[in-house]
């Protein structure tokens, strides 16, 4: 019976490095310089973390078929040296972010002739530079091949292993999150025990262009069923006691009939747990907040992205109007639900007094939190091909969501870092914020 080791590693920094974030291409959390910065990175690298659901799924797909499946989070070869010896295969978790540390763990595997596969978004994407090291690659989501095919299928010799079809989200064991994490660590929303979910897969927004989503998962969204989905939640806390589900869907709520099932099951069973969701404005009406909150919702992340309406409408970003925008966020805080706002410094056509604007904008709505990040043209989306020939970084792992990645007309590297780090001092060191979130809830 063939063993397998599933690596997950991770390049050493000062900051959380996330693999699930940004459709499975992952982002390393270096929101600038100053306090706040300081104090966010921090808090983030040791409160929230946990592998891609992908990794996980796979990790629960092998357990149901091969005796020993052991899965590692690493940051360097050493630490897995004297163990090389007792897997047969090893399944690599790849990212954009830790991308030339994984292709140096693969070499280091393949020198010792072991058999290793790199599975996920990015290496789906940029598969030579996988193959290149030692390992084969899995293009398309990993869990539909390792349901239907063996891993003795992978030999040595590196190669792609295509998968034509998509796997059905409902067919998919529980990840087994008792093993995987230390499910009372994630403590961004509360001190709970916590766990990530999975209800859908897929976006057919706009922002295609940009965005990683749709390049492995599709643009057609893909359902657990309402009863699947809770089955989870309901073994996860009466099994564990986990009290809140971070659910990892790139548009919750997209289907309001299929938000409203769930929260109907959830609410008649009386089971008293919590969720957080990341959803667009426009799909949030009173109706549906209502249902939302009495089964559990206590935060919500959406994103706003600029200030200035002409920028998003020219690079074809999905958004609504300010005044619409402000009435849910409204909405939002009188239903007293917790609002995470995103936003989006460095499009190609931002300017300083563009940025300027979407920091004050984001200051007046006021939310509990605030992200802002640096627009990257990301390799594998369709608006790369616009920038290839202006792409600054030299590594892939550049490409981590808080960098300049590409020459902009009308800032440089150095002005966005700086715009970066006053965002998030400005955002934080307020009165109104302190008092709002912090002294409110002392």
């Amino acid at each position: 019976m063939p063993k397998i080791l599933i690596l997950d590693i991770y390049r050493e920094t000062p900051y959380r490095i996330s693999k699930d974030t940004s459709g499975g291409y992952g982002t390393g959390n270096d929101f600038g310089e100053g306090l706040i910065p300081y104090l966010l990175k921090k808090r983030l690298k040791y409160l929230s973390d946990w592998p891609p659901l992908f990794a996980a799924y796979t990790h629960s797909i092998l357990k149901e078929n091969y005796e020993t499946v052991d899965f590692k989070k690493i940051n360097n070869f050493k630490e897995i040296e004297d163990e090389i010896e007792n897997y047969d295969y090893f399944v690599i978790v790849s990212s954009i972010v830790c991308c030339e540390t994984e292709l140096s763990l693969i070499k280091e595997l393949f020198k010792r002739k072991k058999k290793c596969v790199a599975i996920g978004p990015f290496s789906t994407n940029k598969p030579e530079l996988y193959l290149n090291s030692g390992a084969s690659v899995i293009i398309g989501e990993p869990e539909a091949f390792f349901s239907k095919e063996k891993i003795s299928d992978i030999s040595l010799s590196p190669k792609k292993i295509s998968v034509n079809s998509q796997i059905d989200i409902n067919s998919l064991p529980f990840p087994k999150w008792n093993i995987l994490l230390n499910l009372g660590k994630i403590k961004l929303y509360g001190n709970y025990k916590t766990v990530p979910i999975l209800g859908t897969r897929g976006c057919p927004y706009s922002c295609f262009r940009y965005c990683v989503y749709p390049l492995q998962q599709g643009r057609v969204v893909r359902q657990r069923t309402p009863s699947n989905i809770f089955k989870e939640i309901e073994y996860w806390h009466k099994t564990f006691g986990v009290e809140l589900f971070i659910f990892r869907d790139p548009v919750f709520s997209i289907n309001k009939k299929h938000t409203k099932e769930l929260c109907d099951i959830i609410i008649s069973s009386n089971i008293k747990i919590k969720f957080v969701i990341e959803t667009h404005l426009r799909l949030l009406d009173e109706d549906l907040l209502n249902n939302l909150k009495n089964a559990g919702l206590v935060f919500v992340k959406v994103g706003i992205e600029n200030a200035d309406e002409d920028i998003l409408y020219n690079e074809k970003r999905f958004s609504v109007k300010k005044d619409e925008q402000l009435n849910k966020i409204l909405l939002l805080k009188k239903k007293k639900i917790g609002i995470s706002a995103m936003y989006i410094l460095g499009f190609p056509t931002d300017n300083e007094d563009s940025i300027k604007r979407t920091i004050s904008y984001a200051i007046k709505l006021n939310t509990e939190f605030a992200q802002f990040s640096i627009w990257t043209p990301y390799p594998g989306t369709p608006v790369f091909n616009d920038f290839k020939n202006s792409i600054t970084v030299k590594t892939y792992e550049g490409f981590d969501q808080y960098r300049l990645t590409f020459k902009h007309k009308n800032l440089t590297y150095d002005q966005l870092r700086n715009f970066l780090s006053l965002a998030y001092n400005n955002y934080y060191l307020r009165v109104s914020w302190m008092i709002n979130y912090v002294f409110k809830k002392n």
